[in-house]
């Protein structure tokens, strides 16, 4: 059994810890022969585990000494409590500390063996001011971060409890009230580390609230404005980020990429469709470029592939690798994205990698048009990989440019978006732009006649009978990038990006199930005079595609026969405007459809108000099915899936992976329904089940693919004006004499070691140690070292090539040494200091090279050979009459005896 004077406390004077580690308690024992250990104030003892299952600091707050005041509790109170396990004895301190103002931390510990099992026999808490800060931290000169503000005063404040084995309850063994520093007031407590957690319920509405894309900022102000202030809260907003950030670390601990590839291929195992490839950087193992598309933007391109925009945007992840989205547009007019990549750079290889898997991902299927930027790169892969594809030019990019390089001359500017935007037949574009560079008098502009030798890819003229689905810019694309903003911080990793681009991808489906819903299950109003055409126009088209078809029919109502022909079973209208004789277009009706010189149909997909009018005229009273772009349609999915399965040619594949897209968008939605039902569980289960028996058959199990290990990526320089450098922090300003960083040379008192001055051992060997070990031995041989200039405030010496040196300063005040050791390369044949340069506290002393012997000298003073009060002029002096001849440094000394040795 273990005796201890409960009368005593005893003082922990070795209790001194920087990083708040623990140290063994002096409390002496009657019982010599137990053996006990010390544990870290951080731990608990499986003992302490097993009683209260989880960290005491999750336990705050409980009903453990809940009628305690601890306003009016006095120190006798304390003294006597007895508490059952630790944890609530350090919940108590706890309490206790938040109440009176200062912060707590576990200090050292006891742990016995009794009957085979470890019981804590001792615990002590301190104040957190416990113990000071070791010098070394303070004195370091390697130091690449400023010192953390000091907080330790070296308080006594502590409280122990100590295990008694007859009452099997932890007693009081020692408190000490009270602190040798101010105490913390009521409206800064909270700002305590220890008093600082996230609870458990804080973290899953956090998480909830990050996942949807709230920024951080102001998940903090919904939080405080949820508990009723700042001190409510529990914790800080640097509390907050650094839960996020350390979340992350945890999720990718093996590597970012390794996760994020992880990632795709535990998603592959509920969507079989999904497609993801990269590349690796051969020379040092990183990942250079990253493409994915899961399946439902598979199953989307199938159907509305036939118009891709293709734009490199968002670049704000921690490689400052570019994301290339592939976007198109669906048969509600909404943003639909086919696929993504992260590359490493914008050149055409890189480009034509990523246009080849996108090939290979959507099995050979080509788009009709593609939509980019203009990048040079890009249009070069896009000619090479979609040789049959029709290219275009993104107006808004281009109208962009056309500010930035013809500035000042707005009529060209207007008339430049007359010409993009314009149906003006080829011809009638030609004689256009040529009335407007001369009425503008751009004909010379560089720019301009580079444009205009690239008409082809941005006039409506040239590219008014290919089809490009309302897509005439890449603002899909750049309407991603602005809903990644909302979800994605700034230099992220690739796995964070992922999950927050499936969310972006969620939200874009989503959309489309509620215009789909829209379309489906309401009815627009008709208002136009041809109400059978408008009721069929509606029970066809989706409710976003109807408004564009209503406007035609409306459109209609202008219009005014100037010519009518018939060639056999062949109508030809010619038609112009009310009060406008010059505009004039002409439609062919042969009985079952119809032709339009405006091109709209082609271009757009949608009948135009020429068809509309001929319609009237004829009495048609619904729309010629060869004008229904089956795209547009409410049922374009469903249609699309019937084609293909009628059309032998189609691949097995592209047919299977379609209606599996489709099959997973229906159950998702019977899924969320189902799920709201209550009582119907089982049934629902035996209905799937039974299905599952009738169509499907049994399939191996799916295995998952062993990821190889892949090397994040390297940080890559984005396009543009590089950044402006950052100015380097000055050095630490230091006393030219002594090297010290707390005065100046001014104030320095020469030959006097002040107290406050650091001790720094860098576990050199000191020049009198070495002076020792040479006289003991004789057959040593010291290194040479030149003076190195130590006038030259907090800079480094220059370093040469040469035997290595180890340089040691001292200075001898009442026994008290300050030592300076470092490293130097020198070079004893091209390099030259004075040795008058060595006045001052500190003085560096020259040394014999290694052929010779040193100079046997007592080192009374900090150079070799000189007494006390005797300067570095008279030591000067002696060297000169010792060699013979007028040498101005302790260089020109060294080479003498070097040509002596060498004659000899």
């Amino acid at each position: 059994m273990e005796h201890t004077d409960e009368s005593v406390d005893v003082e922990s004077r070795d209790l001194h810890s920087t990083k708040g580690t623990d140290t063994y308690d002096l409390e002496s024992n009657a019982d010599e022969d137990d053996s006990y250990s010390g544990s870290s104030g951080d731990e608990r003892s499986e003992t302490e585990s097993s009683e209260t299952g989880e960290d005491a600091s999750d336990n705050i707050g409980a009903a453990v000494h809940s009628e305690v005041n601890f306003d009016s509790i006095t120190s006798d109170e304390i003294r006597a409590m007895e508490f059952a396990t630790v944890s609530e004895a350090y919940e108590f301190y706890y309490r206790y500390g938040k109440c009176k103002g200062f912060a707590i931390r576990k200090a050292s510990s006891r742990i016995k063996e009794l009957d085979g099992n470890k019981v804590t026999q001792m615990k002590q808490f301190v104040c957190n001011r416990h113990g000071l800060r070791e010098k070394k931290h303070l004195t370091r000169l390697d130091r690449k971060v400023e010192h953390r503000r000091l907080s330790r005063t070296n308080c006594e404040a502590r409280f122990r409890v100590q295990y008694r084995k007859q009452k099997d309850r932890y007693v009081v063994t020692a408190f000490v009230e009270c602190h040798n520093h101010e105490l913390t007031p009521a409206r800064f407590v909270h700002l305590h580390p220890v008093y600082r957690k996230i609870s458990e319920a804080d973290k899953a509405q956090i998480d909830g609230l990050q996942t949807r894309g709230i920024r951080t900022c102001h998940i903090m102000g919904y939080m405080i404005a949820q508990k009723g202030g700042y001190a409510s809260v529990g914790f800080t907003k640097k509390d907050l980020y650094n839960y996020f950030d350390k979340k992350m670390r945890e999720c990718i601990k093996d590597g970012d990429v390794v996760a994020s590839l992880n990632y795709l291929n535990v998603k592959s195992s509920t969507d079989p469709m999904l497609y993801a490839e990269y590349a690796v950087d051969n020379s040092n193992g990183r990942m250079r470029s990253l493409f994915w598309a899961d399946g439902s933007s598979r199953s989307d391109y199938f159907c509305f592939g036939d118009v891709l925009a293709f734009d490199t945007t968002y670049r704000k992840n921690k490689y400052n690798y570019p994301l290339v989205v592939f976007s198109g547009c669906n048969h509600h007019s909404q943003t639909v994205i086919f696929g993504a990549a992260l590359v490493a750079d914008e050149t055409t290889e890189t480009y034509k990698w990523v246009l080849n898997c996108f090939l290979e991902c959507m099995e050979g299927k080509q788009p009709k048009a593609v939509v980019t930027d203009g990048d040079g790169a890009m249009r070069e892969a896009i000619k090479q990989i979609f040789p049959d594809a029709t290219h275009r030019l993104c107006a808004w990019h281009l109208n962009k440019n056309a500010v930035e390089n013809v500035k000042d001359n707005p009529e060209f500017l207007d008339g430049f978006q007359k010409a993009m935007y314009s149906n003006f037949t080829k011809d009638e574009f030609e004689e256009y732009w040529s009335e407007l560079i001369k009425e503008t008098e751009v004909e010379q502009h560089p720019w301009v006649v580079k444009t205009y030798e690239n008409r082809s890819l941005w006039a409506t003229g040239y590219l008014r009978d290919q089809f490009f689905g309302r897509i005439r810019t890449t603002s899909q694309c750049e309407a991603v990038n602005a809903i990644i903003k909302t979800y994605v911080r700034t230099k992220g990793c690739i796995f964070e990006f992922m999950h927050n681009f499936d969310q972006v991808l969620r939200d874009y489906r989503n959309n489309e199930l509620e215009a789909d819903f829209k379309s489906k299950f309401t009815v627009p109003v008709l208002t136009t005079q041809l109400r059978v055409i408008e009721s069929d126009a509606a029970n066809t088209y989706t409710a976003e595609i109807f408004k564009e078809v209503k406007e035609q029919i409306l459109k209609a109502g202008a219009l005014i026969v100037k010519h009518k022909s018939d060639h056999g079973d062949t109508k030809i209208y010619t038609l112009t405007k009310f009060c406008n004789d010059t505009y004039e277009r002409k439609v062919v009706f042969d009985g079952t459809t119809l032709q339009c010189s405006c091109k709209l149909f082609d271009s757009r997909g949608v009948p135009c108000s020429h068809i509309f009018y001929v319609m009237k005229d004829e009495h048609v009273d619904h729309i010629p099915r060869p004008l229904v772009l089956s795209r547009w349609t409410k049922d374009a999915k469903i249609e699309y899936l019937n084609n293909m399965e009628c059309n032998g040619d189609v691949d097995s594949n592209v047919v299977e992976e379609a209606r599996f897209g489709a099959y997973c968008s229906a159950f998702t939605s019977f899924c969320k329904e189902a799920a709201k039902k209550n009582g119907v569980y089982g049934q629902i289960l035996d209905d799937i089940m039974k299905l599952q028996k009738k169509y499907c058959i049994n399939d191996d199990p799916i295995i998952g693919t062993q990821i190889p290990a892949v090397g994040d990526p390297v940080a890559v320089k984005s396009k543009g004006a590089p950044k402006k450098k950052k100015k380097e922090p000055k050095s630490v300003r230091r006393c030219g004499k002594c090297n010290a960083t707390t005065h100046n040379a001014r104030t320095c008192s020469e030959g006097t070691q002040k107290a406050t001055e650091p001790i720094v051992d860098l576990q050199s060997v000191s020049i009198s140690d070495a002076i020792s070990q040479m006289d003991e031995k004789k057959k040593r041989k010291a290194t040479c070292n030149v003076d190195r200039s130590v006038q030259k405030k907090g800079s480094r010496p220059p370093i040469h090539r040469g035997a290595k040196a180890t340089v040691t300063t001292q200075a001898d005040t009442n026994g008290c040494y300050n030592q300076m050791h470092f490293q130097a390369q020198m070079d004893v044949t091209g390099t030259s200091r004075h040795l008058n340069a060595m006045c001052g506290v500190q003085h560096v002393m020259p040394m014999v090279p290694q052929m010779f012997q040193p100079m046997h000298l007592q080192p009374v003073y900090p150079m070799y050979g000189m007494s006390v009060g005797q300067t570095a002029s008279s030591c000067y002096g002696m060297l000169q009459q010792s060699v013979g001849q007028s040498s101005r440094s302790c260089y020109s000394l060294l080479q003498q005896v070097e040509k002596a040795a060498t004659d000899d």
